[in-house]
């Protein structure tokens, strides 16, 4: 048995599933009536062939002559064309339908669930690995499929085809639907209750499966650690732990369907025995002929295909409850930072910046950052420069709003960031980070990313700006080159160009400069910081460097230890103080990295 039992929510995935479906309840119908009518056909070819029985019966006893046969065998022989050809066109017309049906409800739910987990905190991404959110998007996807193809080829297949047998053995006997209605309820019953047992295996499984795919995603996110440290052996055997643990999952789970099969396969017997044995002796009673004998035991087998195929949807039915499970539990989550009822866009026109009294903490137990303190003019560019940890990147964060404020508040050409829109705050904004991630895409498109509507000539003048446009020229494909997940096609330099290209194109007041060049090499640094000097020209600039050297033209340097300013100034001036800065000054220029 699983270690850890976990319960699947089935009133909130159904409901969530009818939100989906809603919108289509009329195709959804269409499929059920022309799924009734194709199941109806299956026990019309069956009353036919009772009367060839009974027909022939009284032919070969002599009691029909051989023209009145011949013309009844005729028109049997129409009539079930007519059905076989009836039976394909249906067919045709339930498959068209329901793949039109499933396609639309697919795209809507990866569009919800692919926003909902785009549009979720900072805080939410930073704790959810990326293999396991593609792995149940993508499994969500199957399991509505899945779920649909449950209900309108197992659920109801079984439902009208016991209507339509029950209603035909009524007509000859009750004691035929009392062995049918108690053979469906037995095997019913018994698979509903191995169902119960499989479900919490199916959860385990999903489990392993999710946390192999994230140590995947997670190994070729770091291949290059992986490489430079000679570590492909070591970590191919935590991989094999992984998968050792999802296959140990899957096994468990299988090893379940044996029993079931098992208990399904006797109860079908013994009501397969009965089905034949109450006929026969209504049959030697003379009761009923041998054509009705054929007929009830030939009917009586429409049904037992759709109750095997009702379990095969109950383990899918649970299968895909569990994926849904996996995917809909999202659904509850709820942005952390979130918008309040009455915000409006906000257009930064001056890019004046001030943190007044902000205190956070990314928990209770100790405060990231600690009153603070700045007023930034417009077009000035201020410095934070400290030790690993003194809080500079959440001072940044906070900037975005990826996190709200514990105390205090910061404002932004006088306005609170928790009075606008996020988007538009973060639109108003342009970044250079550390390191620049780009999209497995064109130059062309990494570029205009900041600015879809940019004309061609925006996109080329950002791009020569970024004096990108030399080295893009020697590439086969121009700017329309493939730079590689990640961008691992170019070099550190040239993503970092990239990169300024794409702040240069956005054009907007205020720009953050995060570590910028601090993974380049000297001569590649100089050359962007040529860069970033016309770049940061006329713009609110916040400036976040362990390099002080690139920052000596800030027009102010401010000093972060344990998330609290304890010096500002300019660069000259901080380094003849003798404080905190001129001690980081002098590590710097003796050598260490700070």
């Amino acid at each position: 048995m699983p270690h850890k039992k976990e319960k699947i929510d089935f009133k909130y995935n159904l409901s969530v599933y009818y939100t989906f479906i809603r919108p289509y309840l009329w195709l959804a119908a269409l499929v059920l009536v022309v799924n009734f009518v194709f199941e109806l056909t299956l026990t019309l070819d069956k009353i036919l062939f009772k009367f060839v029985i009974d027909d022939g019966t009284s032919f070969v006893g002599g009691t029909m002559s051989r023209e009145l046969f011949v013309s009844a065998l005729l028109m049997i022989s129409i009539y079930f064309l007519l059905i076989i050809f009836s039976r394909s066109v249906l067919r045709f017309l339930q498959l068209h339908f329901t793949n039109r049906l499933e396609a639309k409800m697919i795209f809507d739910m990866k569009k919800r669930y692919f926003l909902h987990l785009v549009m979720l905190s900072h805080d939410f991404h930073t704790s959810h690995k990326s293999g396991s959110l593609i792995a149940r998007l993508s499994r969500g996807g199957r399991a509505l499929e899945m779920f649909t193809d449950v209900a309108i080829f197992e659920f109801a297949p079984f439902v009208f085809q016991f209507v339509v047998v029950s209603v035909s053995l009524a007509y000859f006997s009750s004691t035929y639907v009392y062995v049918a209605l108690g053979t469906s309820i037995v095997f019913l019953a018994f698979s509903l209750f191995m169902q119960q047992i499989e479900m919490r295996y199916t959860l385990v499984e999903n489990n392993a499966d999710d946390t192999e795919k994230g140590f995947i995603g997670d190994v070729f996110t770091n291949v290059d650690a992986i490489k430079y440290y000679g570590k492909e052996k070591s970590i191919g055997s935590r991989y094999e732990g992984k998968a050792g643990a999802t296959r140990d999952a899957q096994r468990a789970h299988w090893d379940v369907g044996r029993y079931t099969w098992l208990g399904q396969n006797t109860i079908i017997g013994i009501g397969t025995f009965l089905i034949v044995f109450f006929p026969i002796r209504d049959l030697i009673a003379g009761s009923i002929t041998i054509g009705s004998v054929v007929f009830v035991f030939t009917t009586y087998g429409n049904l037992t295909n759709p109750l095997h195929g009702f379990v095969r949807g109950v383990r899918n039915f649970y299968r895909s409850m569990a994926d849904f499970e996996s995917l809909f539990r999202y659904g509850k989550i709820s942005q952390s930072v979130k918008d309040g009822g009455d915000v409006k866009p906000i257009s930064i026109s001056n890019g004046t910046v001030a943190f007044r009294n902000v205190s956070f903490s990314y928990n209770s137990k100790r405060e990231v950052i600690q009153d603070f303190n700045l007023d930034i003019k417009a077009g000035e560019k201020v410095a934070l420069v400290g030790h690993s940890g003194s809080g500079k990147t959440t001072v940044v964060k906070l900037l975005y709003r990826f996190y709200d404020v514990t105390k205090g508040e910061i404002l932004i050409d006088g306005s609170d960031v928790r009075n606008v829109s996020q988007e538009s705050l973060r639109s108003e904004m342009s970044i250079v980070p550390q390191e620049c991630v780009l999209f497995d895409d064109t130059i062309y498109n990494n570029v205009a990313f900041s600015k879809p509507d940019a004309s061609r000539d925006e996109v080329m003048q950002a791009l020569k700006f970024a004096q990108i446009d030399r080295i893009i020229e020697e590439f086969p494909d121009k700017e329309q080159t493939i730079v590689g997940e990640r961008g691992v096609k170019l070099s550190g330099g040239e993503k970092q160009r990239v990169s300024i290209a794409r702040a240069i194109l956005a054009n907007k007041k205020i720009i953050v400069l995060d570590e910028a060049t601090s993974s380049l090499d000297s001569v590649t640094e100089s050359d962007i910081q040529r860069d970033l000097a016309a770049l940061l020209s006329g713009r609110t600039s916040i400036i976040i460097a362990h390099r002080l050297s690139t920052i000596m033209k800030a027009d102010r340097v401010i000093v972060l230890h344990k998330g609290k300013i304890v010096e500002e100034g300019t660069h000259f001036s901080l380094v003849d103080k003798k404080g905190h800065y001129h001690r980081l000054w002098e590590l710097q220029r003796n050598g260490y990295i700070i």
